[in-house]
């Protein structure tokens, strides 16, 4: 019975899902971010970390940035310390080479069971990932010493004992947290990868404002900031260019069939994220490079400069460019127009409907990574006049990008869950549909 109460009742199940997400992605997570590594004395990483958010240290700022999506997990040496990124750079590999090898774009073609392949490879290359990466921070932290000197890492450890150790417990924690991540995508509510990425982002909030000694109408000027960047990202996600479709119509006897009308949604922001991630890690490495003593490009180069802003813009609109050029193929679009019997109403398939399509996506795609370009580098031109309290509270254009994402994507599920229910009932499977009343042993009511 109370099976049966707990699926014949939308809100009781949403309830239930909200709490798994919560009790997986807040609690169990927020607590492994703050079990460290043993053996580490972290305070010094952390200062290295804090003074790369305020840009004191070229180095500090790759960590800095890499500590946003992790919640805080580098500074604090913990076993969750890669996150979920290598994941997200599995998957992103994997994605390119779908569309660079044909057997692979061939196993995505063969259904539920060519998706789960490809999900297994995903998840062996996140293990490669994951071990390379956290024995070179094993190396990197075992190296490393605070302000006075001293190596955080116990003397009682050898170089070997401790790269072992910290290589098998960080691979382990990034590898728990990815079977959290699929928990919360199953059980939970919206997808469990961009949960726990948004709830390391939205962690960082309170401490934005640590030695923040504005006034109200500063913070006032900064929720003002906030809520009409989030508008204008949600304004550019959810806007789509349409394009009309028509099917051919066949008439066969006394019948015609076909002449459906449908259309093709082409985003404006079709490649989402992904072209920040891209051109973020490759700037931070320029930027560090810039402060060597034997280049001494950090004038024009280094964080914070407007010549590392345009450069950051322009590898931003790059790369959205050239992830729409693999992952968007026109000819095979219209292959499927022209074997589903639909066409773009005064274009001729074949080329000319790439042609047309090709026109319209490249203006789209102007768009898009303009307005990419400009939220990245909007936090940073707005913290300079806020004292850096205003880029961190704004949780840099990556981190807003990727949290109004999800949120948004949290609404569509919650929405799409209340639509699926309602159809379970007239189909019969809920209460008061005609299955309900075929099981119960009782006349179905008519339906007019």
């Amino acid at each position: 019975m109370a099976e049966r109460d707990l699926s014949s009742s939308p809100a009781r199940e949403l309830v239930r899902r909200f709490l798994i997400t919560i009790l997986l992605g807040i609690v169990v997570y927020r607590l492994g971010v703050f079990v460290p590594i043993p053996g580490v004395e972290f305070r010094g990483l952390q200062s290295l970390v804090k003074g790369g958010a305020s840009g004191d240290s070229p180095l500090g700022a790759i960590l800095a940035y890499a500590d946003m999506f992790n919640g805080g997990a580098i500074a604090n040496c913990s076993v969750f310390g890669l996150g979920i990124m290598p994941y997200i750079s599995a998957s992103i590999i994997m994605q390119l080479l779908t569309f660079s090898f044909p057997t692979l774009k061939q196993l995505q073609k063969e259904g539920e069971g060519g998706r789960r392949k490809l999900n297994q490879y995903t998840r062996y290359a996140t293990l490669v990932i994951c071990g390379a990466q956290a024995a070179m921070a094993a190396f990197a932290i075992f190296n490393f010493q605070n302000q006075e000197g001293v190596p955080i890492v116990s003397a009682e450890y050898s170089r070997l004992r401790f790269v072992l150790q910290s290589t098998l417990m960080i691979t382990t924690g990034s590898m728990v947290l990815l079977w959290i991540a699929e928990q919360i995508t199953k059980f939970g509510i919206g997808n469990g990868v961009s949960i726990i990425i948004m709830i390391g982002i939205l962690s960082a909030i309170p401490g934005a404002f640590t030695g923040f000694d504005g006034e109200l109408p500063e913070y006032l000027l900064i929720a003002a900031v906030s809520i009409s960047i989030i508008a204008a990202i949600v304004f550019m996600v959810q806007a789509v260019r349409k394009i009309n479709l028509e099917q051919q119509r066949r008439i066969q006897g006394n019948k015609v069939y076909g002449g459906a009308s449908t259309v093709l949604p082409l985003k404006l922001n079709q490649a989402n994220v992904v072209p920040v991630i891209f051109a973020s890690p490759v700037m931070y490495v320029l930027a560090y490079a810039a402060s060597l003593p034997f280049i001494q490009m950090e004038p024009l180069f280094g964080a914070s400069t407007p010549g590392y802003r345009y450069a950051f813009a322009g590898l931003i609109i790059a790369f959205t460019y050239f992830y729409i050029s693999i992952t968007f193929d026109l000819n095979e679009l219209s292959n499927h127009f022209k074997q589903s019997g639909f066409f773009v109403r005064g274009i001729k398939p074949g080329k000319k409907t790439v042609d047309f399509l090709a026109f319209h996506l490249k203006r789209i795609t102007f768009v898009g990574a303009v307005f990419l370009a400009a939220i990245a580098i909007l936090p940073d031109l707005i913290g300079e006049s806020l004292g850096g309290a205003g880029a961190r509270a704004l949780m840099g254009g990556t981190g807003l990008l990727i949290v109004v994402g999800v949120a948004l994507d949290v609404m569509q599920k919650v929405a799409s869950h209340f639509l699926a229910h309602q159809y379970r009932g007239l189909g019969g499977e809920g209460p008061g549909g005609a299955g309900s009343a075929v099981a119960s042993g009782k006349k179905a009511p008519k339906r007019f």
